[in-house]
């Protein structure tokens, strides 16, 4: 069922729901940009929002054209600027972020400059952003947190592109003038984490464990490191610690399942399941998980019970009704089975033939007589 060797404990806070409908104001815009009608004026966040909607949905153009009329109503908004860098950059419009960013090269802080650094070195530029890193570490020296940030921003950017011994260099650069500080830690332990080597790794988790003990963020994201590391008490333990500090978040339940799971210990995952449960009780997620646990522990009619839950909840996706067919076999309820696969078929189209390949094999094992 669920694939634990590869979990991605963050992708499920926020696709278990669905989208909100787009604003009214969005529909507006659209039309009038379509049809060459009068544009009337919209606030930033309304504008911001519009463009973040068009390159969702891959409607560049339509994003350019807005940013082009957002900066005509808004031409001093530090605020919007800094929106739509920050889409720019989200949505990997690396030469669109770069003009955008030497529009603006006076901006009293340094978030500007930080995306102008991460376009160059996303545009291959890496000469010209380690001149321009140098010019901005002069330009920041005597502010201590602009500084900081310049440096961050570095080492993510060249960590982006797979200049890890790079941006560890500029890491440890920033220590020696700054001190200690947990995002260079963070910074070195995701570059060890990408080069493969495990032992530094651990010793920077380790070192950050030591620094931040008392915060529940900090444990679960070290539980997701120490997970990806094989090291699976460790993770355990880190994800606990996050729950027992607050922590009781959808992502920190789905690391503990998925933790125990992989230790072995499907009761221990059972029980945070049903905590996850109590907590979440419309995230459908939890209620497959709950059925892969049971069904792993062949309880079948209780993996039935949770699995039912969930296709009420999204009726439409056909891997259920897959499940959902498997457990009434394990249960002995074969022409159940067959009449599940034939109602998921129904409901979902089948785009994927899974559930009709299931079904021509469930009769071929159980013809009617």
């Amino acid at each position: 069922m669920l694939d634990f060797e590869n979990f991605d404990f963050e992708d499920f806070d926020d696709g278990d729901f669905p989208k909100e409908p787009y604003p009214d104001y969005f529909y507006e815009w659209d039309e009038a940009l379509s049809t060459t009608k009068n544009l009337r004026f919209l606030e930033e966040e309304e504008l911001a929002d519009i463009i973040e909607i068009y390159l969702g949905e891959g409607e560049v153009k339509k994003a350019k054209q807005t940013i082009g009329y957002a900066l005509k109503f808004h031409p001093d908004d530090e605020d919007l600027i800094y929106d739509i860098l920050l889409l720019l950059n989200d949505f990997e419009l690396w030469n669109d972020l770069l003009a955008m960013a030497e529009r603006y090269p006076d901006m009293p802080e340094a978030w500007v400059d930080g995306h102008k650094l991460t376009a160059l070195l996303h545009l291959g530029m890496e000469e010209y952003a380690f001149l321009f890193f140098r010019k901005i570490k002069c330009k920041y020296e005597k502010n201590a947190e602009q500084l900081s940030f310049i440096y961050q921003v570095m080492a993510e950017s060249l960590q982006e592109v797979d200049l890890y011994s790079a941006s560890l260099d500029v890491v440890r650069e920033a220590i020696q003038l700054l001190g200690a500080h947990l995002d260079f830690y963070w910074l070195q332990l995701e570059a060890y984490l990408s080069t493969g080597t495990k032992k530094q790794a651990l010793e920077m988790a380790a070192q950050i464990e030591q620094v931040d003990p008392m915060t529940g963020e900090t444990w679960h994201r070290l539980g997701i490191v120490y997970f990806g590391l094989e090291e699976i008490e460790k993770a355990i333990d880190a994800f606990e610690f996050a729950e027992s500090l607050g922590m009781k978040t959808q992502s920190n339940y789905l690391g503990l399942i998925a933790a125990y799971e992989k230790n072995e210990n499907l009761l221990k995952a059972l029980e945070k399941a049903k905590d996850y449960i109590y907590l979440y009780p419309d995230s459908y997620i939890v209620y497959i998980l709950a059925a892969n646990i049971y069904s792993e522990l062949n309880y079948w009619k209780e993996a039935l019970d949770y699995i039912n839950i969930a296709l009420r909840m999204v009726p439409g996706m056909d891997t259920l009704y897959l499940y959902k067919s498997r457990f009434e076999v394990h249960l002995g309820e074969q022409k159940k089975a067959i009449a599940t696969l034939e109602e998921g078929i129904r409901q979902t189209q089948d785009k994927e033939g899974e559930l009709r390949k299931e079904l021509d094999k469930l009769h071929s094992e159980y013809p009617e007589k």
